[in-house]
Parts: C-alpha cells; structure tokens; sequence
C-alpha cells in the first residue's frame, strides 16, 4: 500500500506543477517570461510538486475552517445573537444544523468511493494499477485526511460556542465513521442492485434540499431538536464507532472493485467511448434543431435587422431558449413561494413575521451572497462554451479580438436583462413585504434597497462573463480545470461573507456595495478589452 500510495501521490503532484505552469504560461504579464522549455525541467517539476502538496494540505485545512465557520458557525452566530439566545441554545443549533448537512446530507450526496473520477480512469484504466489497490489505498487516505483537516475546524468552533474541547474530537471521530458507513452503504447499493447513487442526480438533489430545509428552518426561531446529550452518550458514540469499523472492514475486503470502477469510469473514458460521447451529442443536439426548428421559421422576423455576429448570438439564444428560461423560471418559482411562505406567517403568526421583516431591513448584507447563486451568467456561459464557442473558436476570424469583444458586448446586454428579472422580483417581493409590516421603511429605503439589488445584479452579469473571457476555464472534456478561475471565484464569495458581519446603516452600506461594484465592473471591462484576445481560447 505504501509504494501504491507513493506513486499515486507522485502523479498526481506532477500532474499539479504541469496545470499550475499551464495556467500560469497564460497568465496577461508574467506568462511572457516562462518558456515553454519549462515542462521538461524535471528537477522544477518535483519542487512544484511538493509545493502543490502543501497547498493542497493547507487547502484542506481551510476548505473544513471556511465549511463550519460560513455555512454552520455564523449563521447560528448570527440569529444568535439577533433574537438574544444563550450560548448553550446557539451550541444545540450548531450540532443540529451539522447533523442535518454533514452527517445526513453529505451522507447522500458527497460519498466518493463510486464518484467519477479522473483519477479512476488514469490510475487504474491507463497505468493498469489494480482497481483493489487504488480504491483501498485512497480510501484509506481519504479516510485519514478527512480526521486530521476536520478536527481543528471541529475545536475551533465548539469552544467558541462554549463546548469542551472533546466534544469537538469525538464529533470529528463521530463524522468520520458516519460518513466510513455511508461509503459501505453506496458499495453495498451497487452491489445488490447496481445502482451508483452519486449518479441519481434527482436522488441527490431532494436529499440535498430536505436536509439544508431541515437545518435552516429551525434557526429563524431558534429552535433547536438536538442536544449535545443525544449524541455524547456512551451508546451512541460505540455504536457509530463499531458501525463504521464493521464498514471499513467491508470496504476493504470487497472484492469487485473492478467493476465498480468501470462503472464510474465509462464515462470519463475518452479513448474507449468519445466515438459513443460524440455520436450522442450530436443527436441530442441535432434533435434540440429539430425542436425548434419550426418555432424558428415561424418567428423569422426575430432576427430581421441582424447581422454578423449579433445574427448569430440570436440563433444561438432562440435555439437554447429552454437553457435560459428555465433557471430564470426556477428562482422566479423559489422567490414567489418563499413570499407564500412569508404571507401566510403574518397570517399566522404576527410575531414571527415581526422577526422575519426585521431581519429583512437588516440583511442587505446577505445579498451579497444571494444574488450570485441568482445569477444566471455561469450557467449560461458554460453552455454558450458547449453549445456555440467550443466550435467555433478552432476558426481563426472567431479568435480575432473584433469578433470577441462583438460577441462580449451582445452577451453581456443579454445577461445583463435576464439577470434583472429575478433582480426585479426580489424587489417587489421584500418591499411588499416590509410595507405590510409594521416597521419604518419609506419611499428612500426602498429605492436604496432597489438600487443596491440591481448593482448586484449587474455586478455578478459582468463578473461571469469576465470570468469566462479572461480564464475561459472549460476544456474540451467539459471540465473546469483553471485553478485561478476557482481562485477568484472564492475570494469573490469570501469578500461576500466577510461584508456580511459588518452592521452599517442601509444608506453607507449601499454606497460602498454601489461603488465597488462600478470599481469592479470597469475594472473587469477593461481587461476584457484588452486580453480577451490572447486568453479566449479552447484548451
């Protein structure tokens, strides 16, 4: 195992130092000065491999940190502290909501051991290691890994919120073993019945729905199901423990890892089934023509006056209409019932209502965030990439930096209007909402409150697409593989959730959001306009 585990680890930080010299070959200034002589130095490579090790140790550690303290520790945090809950109220939410996400959610949707994987398919389909030896020795990694990078977070945050030190070992020993007996069940599944589970996308996402409903229901009230004494007690605790050793002995004597990996691997394969993939694109694509093929030749006066490339964006967005409208239908259906929702607790509940609208006045901040999973832009250039770019960019005249910058200026407008939409229903619905109840909120507010939901908006339409422009992260195999892409994404969404623990007046903070989005946006424009035409390309 250890000489398995050696040569995976050397591959895979090879394989990082090439990707992280790749990506930074292309970078606007510095990428001029690395020759692309670099790849063949051997002695680089290894230093870059153990630094992208570190990195990737470091990353983990951070990952856990940012995972507790963003999706579980600040919201209790901050309802908390809003509606004046004692500690020990604020810790039984805590373990709540990390029961309803990390042992019952991630249970369902983050199991990995029949995950389609890249690693699968070049460990144990090109370099012919045995699927048995592969998948025991990273699930054993894994398994080890996931017990040193949670405990910290684990600690860290329990005692913040007034709980021992064990308590946060043993719910990292706790986890570890759920999630070791999760792993087993996924196997057990296929095994039975052959169905991988992580590939029932509809499974995964009710699962994944119920159990975030579950968690953050209960902390508007502040209630709170779990104590610490139902999971701390001796029963319980050997219980999870002889459970999931039971597990990882099944794990590790299963025999068939063979076909679990083919099952997983089929896909991704792109030497034995790209003639399959490529004819099943094609006729998928072929029959969404033919769906819309008449709608086309009915509504032919929707493109007259166009030409060239602003010809061309119309096909493009008349033939995908379904990819566009459906997600806008979607958030549209979400705000309206999430509105139902608010209207029948003012009719049932006047206090509870009160609480609702005074967290609306005061969670502008929270904005930050909502609005960029409102966003339409990253779904919809991930399929322009797909559906149109892909294509078209291995032509010289569709790479000239004329033609990108035409192409950016008809799409950003297009994204830009869609975007509002949603934009424009929050409006409505939060204002509705806050002049039914009996808070001080005027004409000013309002229009403060507007303005900084369409800067959002606006804001997010252009970072999207800059993003695409600038790192165009989506390769020929329909992966994201530019780590500054995710880089900039998360320092983006951590800039949101820091914004979010600032208390300031709806005005100042309208102002800066305002402001930096304008900052940013121009800021964005102009690197578009003068890059776009060297980092536009399909890798």
């Amino acid at each position: 195992m250890i000489r398995t585990l050696k040569a995976i680890l050397e591959v895979r930080g090879m394989s990082g130092a090439n990707r992280l010299m790749f990506y930074a070959r292309k970078l606007p200034v510095l990428g001029k000065l690395i020759p692309a002589s670099v790849y063949s130095e051997t002695t680089l490579k290894r230093t870059l491999s153990v630094i992208v090790h570190i990195l990737k140790v470091l990353m983990a550690f951070v990952t856990k940190f940012a995972y507790l303290g963003i999706m579980i520790y600040l919201p209790v945090k901050f309802i908390g502290n809003d509606i004046a809950l004692s500690l020990s109220v604020q810790y039984q939410l805590y373990l709540q909501m990390l029961l309803c996400i990390s042992f019952l959610t991630a249970g369902v949707s983050s199991a990995v051991i029949l995950e389609p994987k890249r690693d699968k398919y070049i460990f144990v389909k090109l370099m012919r290691l045995p699927a048995e030896r592969y998948m025991r020795t990273t699930l054993t990694l894994r398994g080890i890994s996931f017990l040193v990078t949670f405990m910290p977070a684990m600690l860290v945050f329990g005692n913040l919120l007034g709980a021992p030190l064990w308590h946060g070992a043993v719910l990292t020993l706790l986890l570890t073993f759920w999630r070791t007996a999760c792993e087993a069940l996924h196997l057990r599944v296929y095994d039975r019945y052959g169905i991988v589970i992580v590939k029932k996308t509809s499974w995964i996402w009710t699962a994944i729905g119920a159990g975030y409903l579950l968690a953050y229901l209960p902390l508007l009230p502040g209630f709170a199901v779990v104590e610490s004494g139902m999971l701390f007690n001796l029963p319980v605790v050997l219980g999870v423990l002889v459970l999931g050793t039971l597990s990882a002995v099944y794990i590790a004597r299963y025999k068939d890892y063979t076909n679990a990996v083919d099952a997983v691997t089929k896909i991704d394969d792109p030497l034995l089934d790209m003639g399959r993939m490529m004819k099943e694109a094609r006729v998928k694509d072929v029959a969404t023509q033919d769906q819309h093929y008449s709608a086309e030749q009915q509504n032919q006066g929707q493109f007259e006056g166009k030409s060239g490339y602003a010809y061309l964006n119309a096909i493009f967005f008349s033939r995908h209409r379904r990819l566009i409208t459906s997600p806008i239908e979607r958030r549209l259906v979400i705000i309206g019932s999430l509105f139902a929702a608010a209207l029948l607790t003012m009719l049932l509940s006047q206090s509870a209502f009160t609480k609702l609208t005074h967290y609306l006045i005061t969670a502008l901040p929270t904005f930050l965030i909502i609005m960029n999973y409102t966003s339409i832009g990253e779904r919809l250039c991930k399929a322009m990439f797909y559906n149109c770019d892909l294509s078209l960019l291995r032509y010289g005249f569709y790479r000239e930096q004329s033609a990108i910058l035409s192409n950016f200026r008809i799409r950003l407008l297009r994204i830009s209007v869609l975007n509002l939409i949603p934009a424009a229903a929050i409006c409505l619905a939060v204002n509705v909402l806050l002049l039914l109840s009996a808070e001080n909120w005027g004409a000013g507010d309002a229009a403060l409150f507007c303005v900084t939901i369409v800067a959002l908006s606006l804001f997010f339409s252009v970072h999207h697409l800059f993003m695409y422009y600038i790192f165009q992260p989506y390769s020929t195999e329909l992966n994201v593989k530019n780590p500054f892409f995710t880089i900039v994404n998360s320092v983006v969404l951590g800039v949101g959730f820091i914004a979010m623990q600032f208390k300031s007046e709806l005005g100042m903070f309208a102002m800066i959001v305002v402001l930096s989005a304008v900052v940013y946006m121009l800021a964005a424009l102009i690197m578009v306009y003068r890059f776009s035409g060297r980092t536009f390309r399909v890798k």
